[in-house]
């Protein structure tokens, strides 16, 4: 008799409404637990280490957080993630307010930007973390646009300044890289992590027929 896998219980340490729908999206079932740990980051990084740091911060913070209330098992595992957008060299969040958003728009117009990721995942007393980047052009985009775009509140909260899955779409010239990074979370990355670090397939931890 075949013995059943136990069911793995995936947390998603983010309150990120994209991150929560791409999982959804490709049928993982998971339940969310918010990380309150401290984003800022002293000294010089290179972006690949900067968004791979902060991401081990929350994963650490939700494990410890899901420790305190017995809530770990052996079948959890923890899902963390930081997206920065890079600009020449210069690393740009989330936008502060309005105006903050039209001047992120303005440099990024017709030029290309990187957006980087980090995924830190937690499984079985271990923790890795591995980054993502993709390649990002803008059109040449004009003040009133980036004003009309700013005024209608998409940029706050995303890193960038814009919604590549939303109006912030219509900006794109070319993407080189994965779609699913520039939104918020690396689908493929997180799958060949999970996979080679962990030994899980999509069929461990994906329901198909959802």
């Amino acid at each position: 008799m075949k013995m059943k896998k136990k069911k793995i219980d995936i947390v998603l340490a983010s309150s990120s409404p994209r991150r929560k729908e791409i999982l959804t999206s490709i049928g993982m079932d998971f339940r969310i637990v918010t990380s309150d740990t401290d984003e800022t980051l002293e000294g010089v990084m290179i972006p690949d280490a900067a968004v791979c740091e902060i991401a081990k911060r929350k994963c650490e913070d939700v494990k410890e957080k899901l420790i305190n209330e017995n809530n770990l098992t052996d079948q959890t595992l923890i899902i963390a993630c930081d997206t920065v957008v890079v600009y020449e060299g210069m690393l740009i969040g989330k936008p502060l307010d309005e105006a903050h958003a039209i001047l992120t728009l303005g440099i990024l117009s017709d030029s290309w930007h990187s957006v980087y990721s980090g995924l830190a995942v937690y499984y079985k007393g271990k923790t890795v973390c591995r980054a993502a980047r993709t390649d990002v052009k803008f059109r040449e985009l004009s003040e009133a646009e980036i004003k009309a775009y700013a005024e209608s509140g998409e940029p706050m909260g995303k890193a960038g300044s814009y919604a590549i899955q939303m109006k912030g779409a219509s900006f794109v010239e070319r993407i080189e890289g994965e779609f699913n990074n520039v939104v918020g979370l690396p689908v493929s990355t997180l799958l060949a992590l999970l996979r080679n670090e962990f030994s899980l397939d999509s069929m461990d931890i994906l329901h198909y027929n959802q």
